[in-house]
């Protein structure tokens, strides 16, 4: 029993068209009837030339009982080979196209007590085609891979970039968005800058999150943060003027959070929740 991926089972073509003559004389001679039937049934064993002889092939076929054999024939067909593969190279386009409608295998089947048995030989092109297009989209899926993986690198980069950026944090919230493609796109290195295409569709939500991050941590120590701004001398010089307090707030608020700006909402809030009482 072979493997029916083992490169050593190819014979010539030459080798293929005589078995394939002479297939029907030797299985008369065992007494077997060469019928043009399928076989159906999932294959139990599986012999394969040249390993096994196509002799041999019908000697087992004689000796389990079989009714009959079936005999068929395989062309090379270029479109099945190819399939959806974009890409192959002209080299490999071009030798398998040379083949199209080419002999390119046979395989004899027979049923014996309930088994079912099948034994194959396939020409050495076709299995050197069939290892070269199979090698070429191992590389080539390999390389998509990679290239996939630098660009997702390269957007990650990006994105904390845009994350880490001053000015991107001081933006207000609500307009922050254009502020973050801007930034994206100054760095584009081409007009197919995968990576970058990738930050600009990612980053709005991700710079989006780490502020919802930052304020939700500030939120969650209020008590301490109102106390910490009453204590500034800065506070406490402007605490009666609206104006000069909430810039102080400002400034406080986002020296707290790393850099990132409040909404309008949460600074209004903050400040009549801080402001002074007569």
């Amino acid at each position: 029993m072979t493997d029916d991926d083992d490169d050593s089972s190819t014979v010539t073509p030459a080798e293929l068209r005589a078995m394939l003559e002479r297939a029907p004389l030797e299985a008369a001679g065992r007494n077997l009837r060469l019928l043009l039937a399928m076989v159906v049934k999932d294959t139990d064993v599986l012999f394969a030339a040249p390993e096994v002889t196509l002799d041999d092939a019908l000697d087992i076929a004689a000796h389990v009982g079989a009714a009959f054999v079936t005999l068929g024939e395989r062309t090379f067909d270029l479109a099945e080979f190819l399939g959806d593969a974009e890409g192959v190279p002209v080299g490999i386009r071009n030798n398998a196209a040379s083949h199209d409608g080419d002999l390119e295998g046979m395989d004899l089947r027979f049923i014996g007590a309930g088994v079912s048995y099948a034994w194959w030989a396939a020409v050495d092109w076709s299995q050197e085609l069939t290892a070269e297009l199979e090698g070429w989209k191992e590389d080539s899926d390999e390389k998509h891979d990679r290239e996939r993986r630098e660009r997702l690198a390269r957007a990650q980069q990006l994105i904390q970039a845009a994350i880490d950026d001053a000015g991107v944090r001081a933006a207000k919230p609500m307009s922050r968005k254009p502020v973050v493609e801007a930034f994206i796109r100054s760095r584009m290195e081409s007009k197919n800058d995968v990576g970058a295409e990738y930050a600009l569709r990612w980053a709005p939500q991700r710079v989006a999150e780490e502020w919802r991050s930052a304020y939700a941590l500030l939120d969650n120590s209020a008590k301490v943060f109102i106390s910490d701004l009453r204590e500034l001398p800065e506070w406490q010089r402007s605490k009666w003027n609206p104006s000069a307090r909430r810039d102080v707030l400002l400034r406080f608020v986002m020296s707290r959070t790393g850099g990132w700006a409040p909404t309008d909402k949460w600074l209004k809030d903050m400040d009549a929740a801080t402001a002074p009482t007569r």
